[in-house]
């Protein structure tokens, strides 16, 4: 790969007690397309600037670390800002709570073991006088579950992370338990009826990063929702924006307060809502038109579009036909309708495969399905914080530690989306921490030396602009 010019220069960084020095040549990579950087390592400097040549010849060894992935993602983490971000609102509560995110995206495990994690991983010493027994990270929980320093936190993460313009997406989940605090209350979840807090994740539809959440009673439904989380974010620094919804949001109440307050909208109209039964009766029977068919994938769709009232409203409403799920649809509602009697079922094989949506503002019929199919961006966040973060069970027992927990879940995966987004398509985040986990040190008495860095990870730290250093002072 050819140098970019004469584009070599020193970079000087401190570790630890000691400060080294690094030669950081630029060049071009031909598959990723875009400039990098590769770094050598050049030695200890002196307090003259000097570079230190003679070393010590007799160390004690005293341990030996994992040391590659928390080091990869506590630097990472310096470079995305969200470490001096977190350090200005949380003060000295910031070096338990960036190790303790180390622990969540590296291991698998409950959080009870975070102590036995960190005797064996550098985190301990990036991250001095640091524990992570039950008792302390229960108490960090109640210091980041403060709702004022959480507010102050997301007033100055959202105006710099959020972008306004391209919208957001708003969704929320379940969360099963059986905790005893007050807003633990039954409510439907996966066809029946569980104790349960209601979490509803904000998400910014350009970069796909997580916003906002907050935490509702398991009886509160989505639609009751709505209009209070359009107003937390705009005190918190939101700008008006599209908004696209799941179909639990949409209410007359809801449509004329997005509408008054100018707020754009896309959203799923319910089936049992008489507009769309209305639509049906009058438009499926001339749905499946060629002049209607647009692409979606490997699939091809109907979509037909029309002007309609709402609500008192004028309004764009897209029927969507799927002919492939209109024929599995179809197939079990004819095997069940031979069994009994419908009286509806005229009607009822007219809207097998369809979807309604409705929208307070024009889009191209080709762009329709897969602008509200981004909505599934929050249904993946969700799966990923219950099964790779461990978001469920939840083991708290105060709502104050509950806040703080589920902020380090959102910070977590924050950190990993980030982080996926900037490693690209050769690796995932957890192939590389596996990797980079790899990447042991051995600790003496005042200095750590990094073992040699194998060819994977020495790529992945250059994806991400990340010195690992031959040597770091204590």
């Amino acid at each position: 790969m050819p140098i970019i010019g004469i584009m070599s220069y020193i970079r000087y960084k401190q570790f630890g007690n000691k400060q080294y020095a690094y030669e950081v040549t630029a060049y071009w990579d031909k598959e990723a397309k875009k400039p990098r950087q590769r770094v050598k390592y050049l030695g200890v400097v002196d307090e003259q600037g000097n570079l230190v040549t003679r070393e010590v010849s007799r160390r004690e060894e005293r341990l030996i670390l994992d040391f590659g992935d928390t080091y990869l993602l506590s630097e990472f983490m310096k470079k995305q800002e969200l470490g001096g971000l977190l350090a200005d609102v949380f003060g000295d509560a910031t070096p338990k709570l960036l190790s303790l995110l180390c622990y969540r995206l590296c291991q698998d495990a409950a959080m009870r073991y975070a102590a036995l994690w960190q005797e064996g991983n550098i985190a301990h010493v990036l991250y001095k006088a640091v524990n992570l027994s039950s008792q302390r990270v229960s108490e960090l929980l109640r210091v980041i579950g403060n709702e004022t320093l959480q507010r102050a936190f997301f007033t100055r993460y959202l105006p710099s992370f959020s972008h306004g313009t391209e919208g957001i997406i708003i969704d929320t989940t379940a969360l099963p338990n059986q905790i005893g605090l007050p807003f633990n209350a039954w409510g439907y979840h996966d066809g029946s009826i569980d104790k349960q807090i209601r979490f509803l994740l904000v998400i910014d539809r350009g970069t796909a990063l997580p916003l906002f959440f907050r935490y509702l009673a398991g009886n509160i439904v989505d639609v009751a929702s709505l209009h209070t989380t359009m107003e937390e974010l705009g005190h918190l620094g939101v700008g008006k924006s599209t908004v696209i919804l799941d179909a639990g949001f949409f209410s007359e109440d809801n449509v004329k307060d997005l509408y008054e307050s100018r707020i754009d909208f896309l959203t799923r109209l319910p089936s049992n809502r008489t507009a769309y039964k209305e639509l049906i009766r009058k438009e499926a029977h001339t749905l499946e038109r060629f002049d209607h068919v647009v692409r979606y994938g490997k699939r091809a769709l109907f979509v037909k579009q029309k002007r309609v009232t709402l609500f008192g409203r004028r309004i764009y409403a897209h029927i969507v036909l799927d002919p492939e799920r209109k024929g599995r649809e179809t197939k079990r509602l004819l095997l069940d309708a031979l069994e009994g009697h419908d009286a509806e079922i005229e009607y009822t094989l007219k809207k097998q495969g369809i979807m309604i949506l409705v929208s307070s503002f024009p889009v191209d019929r080709k762009e329709i399905v897969p602008l509200y199919y981004l909505r599934q961006t929050a249904e993946t966040l969700f799966g990923f914080s219950k099964d790779d973060l461990k978001l469920i069970p939840l083991r708290v027992h105060t709502e104050e530690t509950l806040r703080g927990y589920l902020f380090l879940i959102f910070l977590a995966l924050t950190v990993f989306l980030r982080l996926r987004k900037e490693i690209g398509d050769t690796y995932t985040v957890d192939e590389a921490l596996l990797i980079m986990r790899n990447l042991k040190c051995k600790v003496f008495e005042q200095e750590i030396l990094v073992q040699e860095l194998t060819k994977r990870q020495r790529e992945i730290v250059e994806r991400l602009g990340i010195i690992v250093p031959k040597k770091m002072g204590i």
